[in-house]
């Protein structure tokens, strides 16, 4: 089976991998102190190696920034993406598995708490950032098609922050529900 990605797609893909990875890299810079405490608290890692791979993981995001804004490196920019996000979820399933589910998630921005729906949306990242590497179609871009794909990346990026804000509100009270027994 030859699969191909329309062009439209690809667009959308690729501006919305980069949006996604745009917030990360802002949010954990203007709190990098409690992203470096979200790694430590992972206990993954020796503690003494958080401070390492703080600067490590936040110069990869940029640079799959940088490389999916080029034609000519977008392929390994979706590479180091889609590995990102499965480093992330393979990371929160392996605290989850060990019974921990009271960690923020380190993603940046609002703190959420691990979660097998954020395991999920991570495996989702996964799915749209390979789909960069597909063939896309040879057509050609019409105006049309630009405005429609800013308008699919902002939306989907608003979806995006829409489920996030409901895995955080149903975290929450899950963990009040279990307080009040």
């Amino acid at each position: 089976m030859n699969w191909q990605l329309d062009p439209l797609l690809h667009l959308v893909a690729t501006g919305f991998v980069i949006l996604v990875l745009a917030r990360a890299v802002v949010e954990k810079l203007s709190a990098y102190g409690i992203f470096v405490a979200n790694l430590r608290d992972y206990r993954l890692l020796p503690d003494a190696l958080a401070p390492v791979a703080a600067p490590t993981l936040l110069a990869a995001e940029f640079a799959a920034i940088l490389c999916l804004l080029l034609p000519a490196t977008s392929a390994i920019g979706a590479i180091i993406a889609a590995s990102l996000f499965a480093i992330y979820a393979l990371a929160m399933a392996a605290v989850l598995l060990a019974g921990r589910h009271e960690i923020e998630c380190g993603c940046g921005g609002e703190g959420q708490m691990v979660s097998w729906a954020l395991v999920a949306r991570n495996g989702l990242l996964v799915a749209i950032s390979a789909s960069i590497l597909l063939p896309a179609w040879n057509r050609a871009m019409t105006w049309p098609d630009m405005l429609v794909g800013v308008a699919a990346i902002f939306m989907i990026f608003v979806l995006l922050a829409i489920a996030e804000k409901a895995i955080a509100t149903f975290a929450a009270i899950r963990r009040l529900d279990s307080g009040s027994h």
